[in-house]
């Protein structure tokens, strides 16, 4: 058999995969501890003994565990991050949310650094990718988990340097806003957002991912409603809120940011062109009322 037989042969029992053949890559991949691109310049190639640890990894990712938690790292914005069994394992859709972060906080008329809150920040992907491509931007990284935090944390010392991590984020354990301090010109949060019963299935069918960072209430907008009510409060003016969110929330949302006072309401699609975030601009005048534009 060639090493395309084989991988061909474990990606079919990939049944919940978006991508069983790129899954099948990277566990071989790992298993041979090899980069991916040496495995994949092999597909022709007879595959003489195939390692037993290549068919462990299959049997794990036919049940439902996700390729990060299985590699113990996650590809994210063009850096490798550190994934465990107490955080979310980052989504490409999440790097939607990075862009726009950038390019939102590069319109804004900061004084002094950039300020940004990042709440469910979880791996950190969202902070530290911010950190690592605006080098003069100040981060504070908030999770109600401190082994999310512990992870993030971990991540940003890796990926940054621990000076210039202990330097340029500030990690706090936190429910949301709860033990947030002061304001921001930029928020920007990830929050679960999948509907409880809908969650509570995933993880019966082997999803790895913690049920904390999914679980998002009944209808899967308890955090998102939390935070728009909220964000006002943090927001500096002309300050910027941006959500990720499934694309069947993006309407509430739109409402949800009008009603609490924000305008320039701004929705960013993902690369499979799917509404994902969700944001908008709040202005506030000398006594912190906000003015619609």
């Amino acid at each position: 058999m060639t090493y395309r037989d084989v991988l061909l042969q474990a990606a079919a029992t990939f049944g919940t995969s978006e991508s069983p053949f790129l899954d099948a890559v990277l566990l071989m991949a790992h298993a041979l501890n090899v980069p991916k691109e040496k495995v994949l310049t092999r597909l022709p190639e007879p595959l003489l003994e195939v390692p037993q640890s290549f068919w462990r990894f299959c049997e794990r990712r036919a049940r439902g565990e996700s390729i990060a938690h299985i590699l113990g790292y996650r590809e994210f914005y063009g850096r490798l991050f550190v994934v465990n069994d107490d955080v979310l394992s980052p989504r490409q859709d999440t790097e939607t949310l990075v862009e726009e972060a950038l390019c939102q906080g590069d319109r804004i008329e900061a004084e002094g650094e950039l300020r940004v809150l990042d709440l469910c920040t979880g791996t950190g992907v969202v902070a530290i990718s911010i950190a690592a491509e605006r080098t003069g931007w100040q981060l504070t990284a908030s999770d109600l988990s401190p082994r999310a935090l512990a992870c993030a944390r971990h991540n940003a010392e890796r990926l940054l340097g621990e000076q210039e991590s202990a330097r340029r984020i500030r990690f706090i354990e936190s429910d949301l806003f709860e033990r947030i301090e002061g304001t921001f010109d930029l928020i920007t949060a990830n929050p679960p957002y999948v509907p409880r019963q809908e969650a509570r299935l995933l993880r019966a069918k082997g999803m790895t991912d913690p049920l904390l960072a999914l679980d998002g209430g009944p209808d899967g907008m308890d955090f998102i409603r939390r935070i728009i009510a909220e964000a006002p409060r943090y927001l500096s003016n002309n300050g910027v809120l941006l959500l990720e969110m499934d694309p069947e929330q993006v309407g509430e949302a739109i409402v949800l940011l009008q009603n609490s006072g924000f305008d320039d309401i701004m929705v960013c699609k993902d690369l499979a062109g799917r509404e994902r975030v969700a944001g908008g601009r709040y202005r506030r005048n000398e006594g912190g009322i906000s003015l619609k534009s």
